[in-house]
């Protein structure tokens, strides 16, 4: 199932009344609609920060509901600065309305309404420019041979491409207890790989994100070495059958801070998975950063 846009028309809520001419710039016209509906739930998200309208779920929700608008303005050509600028707005406008007042009270029942159902949905794609995030809350077991095989589960997995030589199923994302990245390869001809990093941009080395716009794939967004950081896989072991078809291949597990980092980049970026083996030259795995945050989001938003 595809994400979908439960909340959409905020306007008679006057001072929380979407604001016309957000996105004034023309080049930027196509980007207008997912700017509007970040800016609609961003006023709603904090009016419930700080008058705490929603049930958890309710505010889960609406955080990744929330977080994937964004990502889609970005992706439509929407500016980071612009961006933010819409986010110090929506935050502005809900300052300026009391908790109690008749028109956030309305618009606050539109929300529970309209998610009303949004923490009943087990799975949901969310979709990029290159690759899809799978969010799965409910996940059933995979079945081989007839019987269902017992483990840990991907709750969010995105499939990777290898960049340069590399044969076989790659898999990044969250898994059991949703608290950290883990990555499953396929196993290949020679030894298992001994070690994994998450190579992503720094943020204290590069404070925008690399995109380059003479490229449009993902090894044209993977940043450069010199402005990059590396999270070392703090575990490993034999992939389990129920996270790699076959269970033939190694699962590496990642520290929860790399869920953070994560987050804290931009959709468009790309980051990759590096394999270390002992007897040849490295490997190295792309993946779309997308809607990551969007996608951790929806998993907290379930009962």
């Amino acid at each position: 199932m595809r994400a979908l846009a439960p909340m959409r028309a905020l306007a008679p809520m006057g001072a929380l009344a979407l604001a016309a001419g957000l996105c004034a710039a023309p080049a930027l016209a196509h980007a207008a609609g997912a700017a509007d509906l970040y800016y609609e739930r961003a006023v709603m998200r904090a009016a419930d920060a700080r008058c705490r309208l929603f049930a958890p779920e309710i505010s889960a929700a609406l955080a990744a509901s929330s977080l994937q608008a964004r990502g889609a303005a970005l992706r439509a050509g929407a500016g980071e600065s612009a961006m933010d600028a819409t986010s110090r707005r929506a935050e502005g406008a809900a300052e300026r309305v009391g908790c109690a007042a008749p028109d956030l009270t309305i618009a606050a029942d539109r929300v529970r309404k309209a998610f009303a159902g949004y923490a009943r949905i087990s799975a949901m794609s969310f979709p990029g420019e290159f690759s899809a995030w799978q969010a799965d809350r409910n996940p059933v077991a995979p079945v081989v041979n007839r019987k269902a095989v017992e483990g840990p589960r991907w709750r969010l997995s995105q499939p990777g491409r290898w960049d340069g030589p590399g044969s076989g199923t790659v898999l990044f994302g969250l898994a059991g207890d949703n608290a950290a990245p883990a990555v499953a390869s396929g196993a290949s001809a020679g030894a298992a790989p001994s070690s994994a990093f998450l190579i992503l941009r720094d943020p204290g080395k590069a404070g925008a994100p690399y995109i380059d716009p003479r490229r449009h794939d993902l090894a044209g967004r993977a940043p450069p070495a010199n402005i990059t950081r590396a999270l070392i896989a703090d575990a490993r072991q034999a992939a389990p059958a129920s996270l790699l078809p076959g269970g033939k291949g190694m699962l590496f597990g990642f520290p929860p801070a790399a869920a953070q980092a994560l987050e804290g980049l931009d959709p468009r970026e790309v980051v990759a998975v590096e394999f270390v083996y002992p007897d040849r030259p490295s490997q190295r795995a792309l993946f779309e950063v997308g809607d990551f945050a969007a996608g951790r989001a929806f998993l907290r938003a379930g009962r």
